[in-house]
């Protein structure tokens, strides 16, 4: 025999806005009178409230809400979130305490990401139970504000002792610091997230953040060496260059003197202090608990992937030459202009079981090159992240539940599309 299945004995708890079905409650309806009549439009906070359910009434219902600065929306426990390109002052601390133990969507409340967060966290809190928050959309449409509003609102609402504060404050510092350095201005959005991201917040018995564990997965590495128009390389290059860090690796600070940061012809973002945003990132390093020397090393091999795309290739024999080196690269790689020259210009074969030595032509020394800045640049955002693994990660033992939120790739078609582009769509 079957039992009916009610709000109160489901862990899957929806949007109180549909609490009664398809029945409109008074506080679920956004009334507007529609201009130069008498009649009434409609837009419903749920849109399983909606009478006749098509892509054109769902398209207009997100419509009127967004045109009055509602930017959330419902479908039973699912929340849409609609880009406002602005700021909104709808993230306050007021905000927060508006939302505060108001779980399962409290249907008195707009729609709003804090009602999901609460959700989540009271869940996790009080049942014990793992939660995961997975968020989709196209590029552009906000999924990594959405990730870091929902470790916003976790922040504010969990304990406060000096040791939780700490664990908060290295978690909230991942964020400018994975940005910088996986983030990167696109056709369609300024701070485009070009890697996916998972991370797992983890809580201990008081329901408190204890640490956290960041899994990436699939870095954009083509990006290092190739844009398209009206884009950019990783935010983290033109934020050494305009912080003057370059200055001591040998960089100037007009990105647009390198190889692999002009190409898009694009080289400052509207809005984007990318000297802030490098201090920012050092303070973030710093707070997690890089070291000092940790720091330069990053940024060493930071400017060596640019310098790398200074090297001048020219013909020789049947092979290629360097014809000059930008005077920092060996020093910054650690090693020698012959041990840089021989791995870009040579490869090796197998001929009846030996090595054997071959000159690669210009072309093909070149791709090596692109293909050695590829690599360095992609081992370092892996150092990264798991250097951060390790300084946020809690002991197991400490541990009772998690919080992981996917923040995953958007959908994106350009005029030229890589092959890591096709496995992101």
């Amino acid at each position: 025999m079957s039992r009916r299945l009610s709000r109160s004995n489901s862990l899957i708890r929806g949007s109180g806005h549909s609490l009664q079905g398809t029945k409109r409650g008074r506080n679920s309806i956004l009334r507007r009178r529609k201009s130069g009549s008498f009649r009434h439009e409609d837009a419903v906070f749920d849109l399983i409230l909606l009478r006749k359910v098509s892509e054109e009434a769902v398209v207009r219902n997100l419509k009127q809400l967004y045109f009055n600065d509602i930017i959330y929306s419902y479908v039973g426990n699912v929340i849409i979130a609609v880009n406002p390109f602005r700021s909104l002052d709808i993230y306050s601390p007021e905000y927060i305490e508006k939302y505060r133990g108001r779980s399962a969507f409290d249907p008195k409340l707009q729609p709003h990401i804090f009602a999901l967060a609460d959700n989540v966290f009271n869940d996790m809190r009080y049942r014990g139970n793992d939660q995961v928050v997975i968020i989709s959309g196209e590029s552009g449409a906000g999924k990594t504000e959405s990730s870091k509003k929902i470790m916003q609102y976790v922040a504010a609402v969990s304990g406060a002792t000096e040791k939780v504060n700490e664990v908060k404050n290295k978690l909230l510092n991942t964020n400018p610091v994975l940005e910088a350095f996986g983030n990167a201005k696109t056709t369609r959005n300024d701070n485009s997230s070009r890697f996916g991201k998972y991370m797992d917040i983890q809580f201990d018995f008081h329901g408190d953040p204890a640490g956290g564990v960041i899994t990436t997965y699939l870095l954009e590495k083509a990006r290092v060496v190739r844009q398209g128009e009206g884009e950019r390389n990783f935010h983290i290059f033109y934020q050494l260059l305009a912080g003057g860090k370059g200055k001591s690796l040998g960089l100037d600070k007009d990105a647009s003197h390198y190889r692999y940061l002009n190409q898009g012809n694009s080289p400052k973002v509207k809005g984007m202090n990318d000297k802030n945003w490098y201090s920012e990132v050092v303070d973030g390093l710093k707070f997690i608990g890089f070291t000092s020397s940790e720091i330069e090393d990053v940024f060493r091999l930071v400017g060596a992937v640019v310098l790398l795309g200074e090297l001048k290739l020219a013909s020789h024999g049947q092979g290629s030459k360097v014809e000059s080196y930008p005077p920092k690269l060996a020093d910054l790689l650690g090693t020698t202009q012959d041990n840089i020259e021989r791995a870009i210009t040579h490869s090796t074969v197998i001929v009846n079981k030996a090595q054997v030595p071959s000159d690669l032509s210009v072309e093909k020394a070149k791709d090596a090159v692109d293909t050695l800045a590829k690599a360095l640049y992609d081992r370092l955002f892996k150092w990264v992240y798991q250097r951060i693994n390790s300084s946020i990660a809690a002991k197991k033992e400490d541990m009772k539940a998690v919080i992981g939120v996917l923040d995953i790739y958007g959908f994106e078609i350009f005029q030229t599309n890589s092959f890591e582009q096709f496995c992101i769509n």
